[in-house]
């Protein structure tokens, strides 16, 4: 018996969903191969520490690497909620642009274009809080239509899913505004069953977040101070709206990009619900972003959610904007620089070896190839520090988590650093009379960290430094600086409190 074959759209989708199948394989392969970030391990030190909410983001990115990671060191298990998380917002994606234009065609291309722009790569693939986040943002985009769309009850799965996007990141506030609006809005009509969920779904919503709030509530609101003005020392660089959307550019590609423009200005002169809840979840956030834009540095990711309803959004006009030679431009770019950060993710010693002597490319010993460094120094600095037992500083929270994570050393965060705060009251036990800190620069380049030294230790003495090769290719140097006659006053101070020792 022959099975007769699938018509052309059809064998369309299947190609598609092939594609994202097969870039979720690399996913996972980058994400057992690559060693930790900094800002990684830093997660992983909060699973450790399960609690309602921290001084830096919600609790979600913790509970998820807990739940899959079960205490087990292995990169891909703290990962892999992460990865699983972006094949369920691209099945979310399908399913919400399918289901409001009736085309299988543009719901597997929204999904396609979700799994290949690059700001989608960083979510997936590693431990950070946007993969959590970005999955229950496109759920949300479902579930409201489906609430508007099928019956009321959706609005109880909704809420929980919104309520998780907040948990994930605050900025998730704006897709739960977002939401309620285009459910005020279009299902006023609803009669007194819909009044009910409505009220049911907003109790959910609170009960969940609840005791996000009271934790945060009892820190000086540190959480949401931090996700919108405290990331940064520097209170204002104005002139980076620009550079901000050639960055948005950049991570969804530039046909991507300018496709997402046109689309969510098509959605605010329609009014079908799908096409008001991209705009509503959208617009909010990059407006946002763009306004603190005139106070500070604004990262990319921060708008990271809205990239989903403007994916969303060339999903539900996919038949008027990407017929014929232009969805080649927006699809084949996109495609080659996925298939090249894919590459560069799954083999990047091997591409790094082809490149530097195909021609003649020199990595600095720093950024991204610097994480292959961290487990070899950890394994040093916890022998030499057992040896002397002594700490192990540094003023920086994602190097005292790569040490932790690959060396088991009590993470001992000082400086004047605002991120990282969480680690700060991590440092336990009797403060010892020798400590290393342990640095990415030469102390002699820091003056303020040789002042705070020279007055909080008895003896200071350079410690050398320690160089890390991978391949014959320098990974990183790192600094070591001796501190003999430590006190716990003289700890104080070198984490940057107002008396001297």
């Amino acid at each position: 018996m022959s099975l007769s074959p699938l018509p052309a759209p059809q064998r369309t989708v299947v190609i598609l969903w092939g594609i994202i199948a097969v870039a979720t394989v690399v996913r996972c392969i980058a994400a057992a191969h690559l060693p930790l970030s900094g800002d990684e391990a830093y997660y992983w030190e909060w699973s450790r520490r399960l609690a309602y909410g921290y001084y830096d983001h919600p609790p979600m990115v913790a509970w998820a690497i807990a739940l899959f990671s079960l205490g087990h060191k292995s990169t891909l298990l703290v990962r892999l909620p992460f990865v699983i998380s972006g094949l369920g917002a691209a099945v979310c994606v399908h399913a919400f642009v399918a289901r409001a234009t009736g085309s299988s065609w543009a719901g597997a291309t929204a999904a396609l274009l979700l799994t290949l722009t690059p700001f989608a790569m960083i979510a997936f693939t590693t431990a950070t809080p946007d993969g959590t986040y970005l999955f229950f943002w496109s759920l949300s985009l479902y579930l409201t239509l489906r609430a508007l769309d099928t019956a009321p009850i959706f609005e109880l799965p909704l809420a929980v899913s919104v309520a998780f996007a907040f948990l994930s990141r605050v900025l998730g506030g704006l897709l739960a505004l977002g939401c309620a609006y285009v459910l005020a809005l279009l299902g006023a009509g609803g009669g007194a069953q819909r009044r009910r969920y409505d009220l049911l779904a907003l109790l959910i919503f609170c009960l969940l977040i609840a005791p996000y709030l009271v934790w945060d509530a009892s820190h000086a609101w540190s959480a949401m101070r931090f996700a919108l003005f405290g990331r940064h020392d520097a209170t204002y660089h104005g002139g980076n709206i620009l550079s901000l959307l050639g960055l948005y550019a950049l991570v969804l590609t530039p046909g991507v990009f300018i496709a997402a423009i046109v689309a969510i200005v098509r959605t605010a002169r329609r009014s079908s619900p799908a096409d008001r809840i991209v705009f509503a979840t959208a617009t909010p956030l990059l407006a946002l972003c763009l306004l603190l834009a005139l106070r500070e540095p604004v990262e990319f990711y921060w708008a990271d959610g809205a990239f989903i309803s403007l994916i969303a959004a060339i999903g539900l006009c996919a038949h008027e904007l990407l017929r014929g030679v232009r969805y080649a431009l927006v699809v084949v770019p996109a495609a080659a620089i996925a298939l090249l950060l894919y590459s560069v993710a799954a083999f990047p010693l091997q591409i790094y070896n082809v490149a530097q002597h195909s021609f003649g490319l020199q990595l600095r010993h720093e950024g991204p190839f610097e994480i292959w460094a961290f487990e070899p120094a950890a394994r040093d600095m916890a022998r030499e520090s057992s040896s002397a037992h002594a700490w192990v500083m540094t003023d920086g929270y994602g190097l005292s988590s790569v040490l932790d994570y690959y060396g088991a050393i009590e993470p001992v965060v000082i400086g004047y650093d605002r991120q990282g705060r969480e680690a700060r009251q991590w440092a336990t036990g009797a403060v010892p009379q020798t400590a290393f800190f342990f640095d990415k620069e030469a102390l002699d380049s820091r003056p303020d960290f040789q002042a705070r030294l020279s007055h909080a230790c008895a003896t200071v003495k350079d410690d050398g430094r320690r160089s890390y090769y991978v391949n014959g290719i320098l990974a990183r140097t790192f600094y070591v600086t001796r501190c003999d006659g430590l006190t716990p006053a003289g700890f104080a101070y070198l984490r940057w409190t107002d008396a001297q020792p």
